[in-house]
């Protein structure tokens, strides 16, 4: 390029020293040089103009561009009051949806049911199940003192989540689903984050959720219309170790204490095991009290979620089922303390409680950090 330019000037100087030249082409000789030197310019404009190598990036109606934020600091889980519920008794699911990341992630709500917040639903044999809506019933919660509006009483159109924040909605899942009683699903959730699109960020848990069996006397609690032969009561060691958590998760200590047997649990702390186990007969209540403070005082890391993953007896060398024998339960959960996550793996063993028949309490708990 630079000796092309060159060769134009020498030849226009040489055609101006020449007496015909000048005379004829007066007049047009700027008009020539103007024309060049826009070639030029135009060529150096667009060598330099930024991004000319790659195309603008996408942007949105406010001028951000359209990165996808939701894949990489979108998080969302569900959760649920219990396990077990009665036919007929509403069943609500908490979307809890939050942004972990370092950029604002925004919100496009659908305004039509069982868009933004969807869910599957399979049945103990892993078939989803068809969902039956009940609109009748989503009205009335929805567009009554739960519905979301904004100051002029429209629906909300967009949520901005700033990071750290959180995200909740409660969606009654009865509302969606006809649940069999007697039967046992498994549920995921689903978010689609902006209604515009297909795109969706499914939940990191999965749920399980049972419906009891039609029972006689719908106000009593299932626990207590299961009994055994002698009329005593029967919980399994399953919902023990729910009932003992979920206790612990609401801070009700003497309801968290009676799940187990402090004489037999003591042994799996070792900050108080030796001392139980060399203390005199009087001595042991007092080490069972400092005990049972310390469980019940304010723990360093908080239970925030659990989910029972494994529950299996205790068998033989035959592998045979023993009689009356054990029971072990195994649970995730998830722990926040000192601005930190923890996951650990719990595996509860538990024994038929000798002073109340059908019962069950927990004898001993094994824990592993998961991550």
């Amino acid at each position: 390029m630079k000796e092309k330019n060159e060769g134009s000037v020498r030849l226009i100087g040489f055609l101006q020293r020449t007496p015909a030249f000048r005379a004829d082409n007066q007049r047009a000789m700027p008009s020539l040089l103007k024309k060049h030197a826009r070639g030029v310019v135009l060529g150096l404009l667009v060598a330099l103009a930024p991004g000319s190598a790659q195309a603008e990036p996408v942007r949105d109606v406010r001028g951000d561009q359209t990165v996808d934020y939701w894949s990489r600091y979108g998080r969302v889980e569900l959760e649920a009051d219990r396990i077990l519920y009665r036919p007929g008794q509403d069943i609500p699911i908490r979307f809890r949806i939050r942004n972990v990341g370092y950029s604002v992630i925004r919100v496009y709500p659908h305004i039509g049911p069982g868009k933004t917040y969807q869910f599957m639903l399979l049945d103990s044999q892993g078939r989803e199940q068809t969902q039956r809506f009940n609109a009748a019933s989503y009205n009335n919660r929805e567009h009554g003192e739960r519905a979301v509006v904004d100051q002029e009483g429209d629906p909300i159109k967009e949520v901005i989540l700033h990071p750290g924040e959180t995200l909740e909605k409660v969606i009654f899942l009865n509302d969606f689903y006809r649940l069999t009683p007697g039967s046992e699903y498994r549920l995921v959730g689903y978010f689609y984050p902006d209604q515009r699109f297909e795109y969706f960020v499914r939940s990191e848990n999965n749920l399980v959720l049972r419906i009891d069996q039609e029972r006689s006397d719908p106000f009593l609690r299932p626990e207590v219309q299961s009994l055994r032969p002698d009329g005593a009561p029967v919980i399994s060691p399953e919902e023990t170790v729910y009932l003992f958590l979920s206790a612990e998760m609401r801070r009700n200590w003497p309801n968290y204490l009676k799940y187990l047997d402090l004489r037999k649990f003591i042994t799996a702390y070792d900050r108080f095991a030796g001392r139980f186990a060399t203390a005199s007969v009087r001595e042991q209540p007092v080490i069972l009290d400092d005990f049972a403070r310390y469980l019940t005082g304010n723990p360093a890391d908080e239970l925030r979620r659990f989910r029972i993953t494994a529950t299996e007896p205790e068998r033989d060398r035959s592998g045979e089922v023993i009689a009356n024998g054990r029971n072990f339960v195994t649970v995730e959960a998830v722990r926040i303390g000192g601005g930190y996550t923890a996951r650990y793996e719990y595996r509860y063993t538990l024994e038929p409680s000798s002073d109340s028949p059908g019962m069950w309490k927990i004898v001993y708990v094994e824990a592993r950090l998961v991550r």
